[in-house]
Order: structure tokens, then C-alpha cells, then sequence
């Protein structure tokens, strides 16, 4: 069975990097998407996506059916279709089909996935599971047999996962059970950068620039868009911290739970990659100072445009996408944990001595944290205001977004009839 890495924090905050970078390791199979457990809807059906909803590590009864089982290993029934309505394009479910790789947004790499023999290794397997992670490591091999024929896991022991809402996981305490050897990964990235990154994917949905990678979305038009919740940003990135936290005080900072800065896996990438190769127990190699997908060489999934390798200027731009007002309100709620953070230039980060007053929202979540539908609300519900959008009169901005959104299909119309024309046919991935 695969040792688990799971790299679980909010969006925006690097654990694509981390991915991208074990990715090279020979006893690393690295997933080319996002995806880890289901959400935990024990409180309510959840019928919207975002960073925050609350996710469970499921503990099978022996009892489910095809359906619920497909439903908690996030695959489709039947091959996904692939939409080239403009407007309606989706991501693909299992993150690989020919010549597209779900993370690769700018990089064009010929690829293929054999859905026919993933699905019948599934079906083959899936019968008198013991338990989810049994469950999950069919699940594994066959997607990376199935992926290039099986080029990517030759002689992996390990399998690493991403999951931008990871922190969320209700009931840690079952994953840590359940898979043999797991390790979970929390990064945390300085704030000022985390809001810079989600204030202009916000703006470019406004603007209507989706997340193409080209035109490349002016830093001048994120800096005057202002119809986004700031507050409600600052909030999510402080009650993170707050559970990374309370989840140190119960599974320790050293041992398989472990907190790391972004901006220390950027700028003393060896020394942080040999310390989490430590807490993994995975040998550490050069390999793991590039970041790649599927072995070739990475571009990033930056908003700023494609990197070469490990970019520190991603720790900086920040002030390019963010008005002195919107740095002035950061600075006031976030000083003191900011401050702590700053300080710390190793991994694993400590937050047990963070003091408690600093965090936001401690009591609650520290009240809550055993209670596995408290919890799970108060997550989705302290995260719901990050998509809100302050509804203003309107100004010369909404004609602009107007326009340059018209300027955005036109740009694409080659490409919409490139992907309906000539399918698999060059680069797939423009989402």
C-alpha cells in the first residue's frame, strides 16, 4: 500500500509548488490535479464549491454501492465529455486526458490516460474493501498504470495529494488512523501574498478573464477592481491559522502533522524540503529543488504568468496588485500574527507558541474542534463570505470589465474551434 502525502491548506497558498516539486522524486507518484476526501455534508447538503467547506475521511460500512463509492473516490460514472461551449468549459474530473494535464496551465505536453483499463481495474478491485484507505489505494494504482502506462509510478512507495480546502478535514484523526504512515502538510503563505493572488483571481472573473493563461491579466486592472469582501479574505487566512494551530496542539509539529511557510520552501528550498523529507521519511534528492509535472519541467499555475522553476518574485509583487488602503487594513488585523511568522525561518513551523489572543476565532474552534457538525458548519460558514461580492453603483470599471471581456472571447474564438474541429490536437489546457 502507498505511504500518503497530503498537502491540505486554503487556495492560493503554495501547495501547488510543494506538489509540483515531489513530483520528480523516483518513489513519488504525484496526482496532476486537485482532490483528497469527500465534503463532509453531515449538517447540510452542500451544493456550492469553495475553499472552507468542510471535508470528512469517510469510514465505509461494507455496505455502499457503485454510486456512493464513485461519488467518495471523486470519479464519474461514465468518461467524462469534453465541453467547448464558450463559458461552459470544466476542468476534467480525473486530471488527465490526451495532450491535457489538469495543473499544466502553461506548459503543452503530450499525455494520454487509458480510461478503459482504470475503470476496469477499479471495478475489478473495489469489492470487500476493509476500509477507505484500502479503498483509496486501488484507486492509485490503477490511475497511475492507467496514466501514460503506468510511466509516473514504477517504483513509487508514496503517493502525494493536493487539496486546497485540506485544513478543513473534519476528522484528522481517521485519516491518521486509517492510512499507515500518512503524513499531512499544511502551507502557509504570507498574507499579503495569499490576498494579492485571490484578489486578482477574483478580478479576473469579474473581468471576465477566467483563469486563461493568456492575454495575461494586467496587475493595473486588479488593482482597481474593489467589488471583493477584503475583510471577509483576511478572516479565512486568520482562522487557518487558528486551526493549524489547534491541530498542532493535538497531533504535535514535528511528528505527521507539520506546518511550513511558503516563502521559506521559496527561498531556502533545500533546507525545507530535506526537513519534510524527514517528517516523511522519504530520502532526500536533488530532484526535489525543481518543480515538474509528470517529470518535465513545470510552469507554475501563477496568476503573474509562467515561471521558470522556483519564482521569489511571486513573494513580492504583491504591492502591484494592492492599493495603500487594502495594505493599511491587512496590516492592522493580521500585525501580530504576521509578526510571529516573520520570525520563523525553519520548518517545521511552531504555532504552540503563538499566543492564544492573536488567533482569531480560538475560542470557538477550540470549543468545537471534537464536535465533528459544529465544526463543520462553523467552517463553511466563516468561509462563505470569501465569494461575496459588495454590490456598489456602477462606475466606469463595469464598462471596462464589459469590454474586456468581449476582448477575451475574441482572442479565443481559435481556440473554441480548434478544441470542437480537432480534438487532442496540441496543447488542451487553457483553463
Amino acid at each position: 500500500m502507498y505511504k500518503t502525502i497530503l498537502i491540505g491548506g486554503i487556495n492560493r497558498s503554495g501547495g501547488s509548488l510543494l506538489q509540483r516539486l515531489f513530483d520528480g522524486h523516483p518513489k513519488v507518484a504525484s496526482y496532476p490535479l486537485e482532490f483528497s476526501f469527500s465534503r463532509d455534508e453531515s449538517f447540510y447538503p452542500i451544493f456550492e464549491s469553495y475553499t472552507g467547506i468542510p471535508l470528512s475521511v469517510p469510514e465505509l460500512t461494507g455496505n455502499e454501492s457503485k454510486e456512493t463509492l464513485y461519488k467518495l473516490l471523486h470519479l464519474p460514472l461514465e468518461k467524462p465529455t469534453v465541453i467547448t461551449e464558450w463559458g461552459k468549459e470544466k476542468s476534467d474530473p480525473l486530471g488527465v486526458r490526451q495532450n491535457y494535464i489538469e495543473k499544466a496551465f502553461y506548459d503543452n505536453y503530450q499525455t494520454d490516460f487509458d480510461h478503459d483499463q482504470f475503470f476496469k481495474k477499479i471495478e475489478a478491485n473495489r469489492q470487500g474493501v476493509r476500509n477507505f484507505a484500502e479503498l483509496f489505494d486501488i484507486r492509485h494504482k490503477a490511475y497511475f498504470s492507467a496514466w501514460d502506462h503506468g510511466k509516473y509510478s514504477q517504483d513509487a512507495e508514496y503517493v502525494c495529494m493536493h487539496d486546497s480546502s485540506g485544513i478543513y478535514i473534519t476528522n484528522m484523526d481517521v485519516y491518521f488512523r486509517e492510512f499507515p504512515g500518512a503524513a499531512f502538510i499544511y502551507p502557509i503563505r504570507d498574507v499579503f501574498g495569499y490576498i494579492a493572488s485571490e484578489k486578482t483571481r477574483l478580478a479576473r472573473r469579474y473581468f471576465g478573464s477566467r483563469r486563461f493563461a493568456w492575454p495575461k491579466f494586467p496587475n493595473r486592472l486588479v488593482k482597481m477592481f474593489d467589488q471583493y469582501d477584503l475583510e471577509a479574505q483576511v478572516r479565512a487566512w486568520l482562522v487557518s491559522v487558528t486551526r493549524g494551530a489547534l491541530l498542532q496542539e493535538k497531533f504535535g509539529h514535528t511528528n505527521k502533522f507539520v506546518i511550513y511557510r511558503n516563502e521559506n520552501l521559496v527561498q531556502r528550498t533545500e533546507d525545507t524540503m530535506r526537513s519534510l523529507c524527514r517528517v516523511v521519511g522519504l530520502e532526500f534528492s536533488d530532484v526535489l529543488l525543481r518543480p515538474t509535472i509528470a517529470g518535465k519541467p513545470w510552469g507554475g499555475n501563477s496568476h503573474q504568468g509562467r515561471q521558470d522553476g522556483i519564482s521569489a518574485a511571486l513573494a513580492t509583487y504583491y504591492p502591484q496588485v494592492l492599493r495603500q488602503s487594502e495594505l493599511d487594513l491587512i496590516s492592522r488585523m493580521t500585525a501580530n500574527v504576521t509578526k510571529y511568522l516573520n520570525e520563523i525561518n525553519q520548518t517545521p513551523v511552531d504555532l504552540t507558541n503563538l499566543p492564544r489572543e492573536h488567533l482569531l476565532d480560538y475560542g470557538y474552534q477550540k470549543k468545537y474542534f471534537d464536535d465533528k457538525d459544529k465544526i463543520a458548519l462553523y467552517s463553511a460558514l466563516v468561509n462563505a463570505p470569501r465569494r461575496r461580492i459588495m454590490i456598489k453603483a456602477p462606475t466606469g470599471i463595469a464598462l471596462l470589465a464589459y469590454l474586456y471581456s468581449k476582448y477575451v472571447r475574441a482572442v479565443h474564438m481559435p481556440r473554441m474551434l480548434k478544441l470542437k474541429w480537432f480534438p487532442g490536437v496540441g496543447k488542451q489546457n487553457y483553463t
